[in-house]
């Protein structure tokens, strides 16, 4: 299982909403880093993501979790 990772779509709702990644901190009270992150899927292997903060997401957005994440297959596999 260590070739999968996964992909956020967060950067894909901000976008079609028009809503900054400091708004959204500030409307869900969450780190604007943390934020961030998730939308550039920045260090998403070694990322602990909490349930608290994956339901705020769906809430906001009125999405899934399948919306938001989708599980990617490494093609370079790290043996």
């Amino acid at each position: 299982m260590e070739n999968v990772k996964l992909q956020c779509h967060l950067k894909k709702y901000l976008e079609e909403q028009d809503i900054s990644v400091r708004k959204l901190s500030e409307e869900i009270n969450e780190r604007r880093d943390t934020i961030n992150d998730l939308a550039n899927n920045r260090d998403m292997n070694n990322r602990r993501i909490p349930a608290s903060l994956l339901a705020k997401l769906m809430m906001y957005f009125d999405v899934t979790l399948d919306d938001l994440f989708t599980l990617i297959e490494n093609s370079d596999k790290e043996s």
